[in-house]
């Protein structure tokens, strides 16, 4: 029997995976009103592109997913002219990102969005081009692979196969470019009349803030520039400002709304959405209620994904312990047990970090989880040598990450792991380090 099923749910509550773009997702987004406004408000007027910022698994693609969604829903339900249509899923940039290529990805989803949305255009006024000819390009099997590296049609993918791409002039590579260039020149020419929106997710995967710079402000002019399309720039460990701060882009992105953890109250509403919303009857047997959620969610420092998955894990664990006979307080007293049991394993795989690195780490815990190399006097270090030793025990532990950027010693590059939070509960008592926010 599939757990959830026998939990009296349709799917996972606690999936740790970002919501969706869909009517699911705006209901699950919860505490995030001043954060929607806030992005909506770029999107519908500014000229600059928005970027986000924020500490991994704090809910940064969930975000984006609902904004953008909800403003779509505007457009197709008639409350507004201005068309802001996502293109799903984000993309993703990483040190092996050329920018033409890059290019030709974006327009290859644009064209297939065009044949997604083409009627709903039309019935709104706005210009869409016949894309039957396109249909049947993109729908047949134009894969080709060469010296071991795979395309589609020329333009760069993710698919194997044998045929060869056609070949005639309206497909070549700069006439599909021009051609959906022009596409986006006529739908939206103008800034109110909207665009098709991209994200650009999980920047940190280009490892340093110069790497990210360097690879946007190389798309600025081929990419970031072209009429018809929004970006929403999300980041972590300072990336998003670090990019936001380079000269070249400066009247191109925003200045980083930076989102921190959902706040305590929004926790019992925020479970109790994803709880109703995927019960299938009112038999259920709920696994993690909201106590237990905010207790994982404090453990975790504040980090829905985080809490999300020791939820997941913790819902595994009662399966062969569960009973309709459990009480709330009966759940709760397991949780806390099974997540000690979790921290004490986890403390029992770092014997080889030495007491002066868990000085550090206990007073990186205690200050939030958030340091740089530059303030290495406030851990009792001389120079920011003295102190690297310690961090890269810690970090071969995987109790912390160290992202250096090499042009800004300033900057908050060094955070807590997730397995970190875990070791610090056990550390610290099984107390919870986070105060309420």
């Amino acid at each position: 029997m599939n757990v959830w099923e026998f939990y009296g749910f349709s799917e996972n509550p606690y999936s740790p995976r970002p919501i969706t773009a869909s009517d699911d997702g705006v209901r699950l987004l919860v505490g995030r009103d001043d954060e929607l406004r806030w992005l909506g408000r770029y999107l519908r007027s500014a000229d600059t592109h928005p970027t986000i910022e924020g500490p991994n698994g704090v809910g940064k693609t969930s975000l984006v997913a609902v904004s953008t969604y909800t403003l779509q829903l505007e457009f197709f339900n008639k409350e507004t002219e201005q068309a802001l249509i996502l293109v799903d899923p984000p993309f993703q940039l990483t040190g092996e990102t050329k920018p033409r290529t890059f290019k030709k990805e974006v327009l290859f989803k644009i064209a297939q969005c065009y044949i997604e949305h083409e009627q709903m255009l039309r019935s709104r006024g706005k210009f869409a081009p016949d894309v039957d000819e396109v249909r049947q390009w993109l729908n047949s099997p134009l894969f080709v692979t060469e010296g071991g590296g795979v395309t589609i049609a020329g333009f760069g993918g993710s698919a194997s196969g044998g045929s060869s791409p056609n070949t005639s002039s309206g497909f070549s590579e700069e006439g599909f470019i021009a051609m959906v260039s022009d596409w986006l020149s006529k739908t939206f020419p103008k800034a109110k009349d909207g665009a098709f929106v991209c994200v650009i997710d999980n920047l940190e995967l280009l490892n340093t803030s110069r790497a990210a710079r360097e690879l946007i402000e190389a798309l600025r002019d081929d990419v970031l520039n072209l009429r018809g399309l929004k970006w929403v720039l999300c980041g972590a460990r300072g990336i998003a400002r670090s990019v936001a701060s380079s000269q070249r882009l400066q009247g191109v992105i925003s200045e980083p709304l930076d989102v921190s953890p959902v706040a305590n109250k929004y926790i019992e509403p925020l479970i109790a959405a994803r709880l109703e919303s995927f019960a299938t009857s009112g038999e259920t047997l709920v696994p993690v209620e909201a106590r237990g959620f905010n207790h994982l969610y404090l453990v975790g420092n504040s980090n829905l994904r985080n809490a999300m998955k020791y939820s997941e894990d913790f819902s595994m664990w009662l399966f062969d312990r569960a009973s309709k006979d459990l009480s709330s307080d009966d759940k709760y007293e397991l949780l806390e047990i099974w997540m000690s049991e979790v921290a004490d394993k986890a403390a029992a795989d770092t014997k080889d970090v030495k007491p002066r690195a868990w000085t550090v780490f206990d007073q990186l815990a205690k200050a939030g989880g958030f340091t740089s190399p530059g303030e290495f006097a406030d851990y009792g270090f001389e120079s920011n040598q003295a102190m690297r030793p310690h961090l890269r025990s810690l970090e071969e532990a995987k109790l912390i990450d160290s992202e250096v950027d090499e042009t800004d010693n300033r900057r908050k590059t060094i955070s807590v792991t997730s397995r970190g939070w875990i070791v610090s509960y056990q550390r610290s008592g099984y107390r919870h380090l986070a105060g309420a926010r």
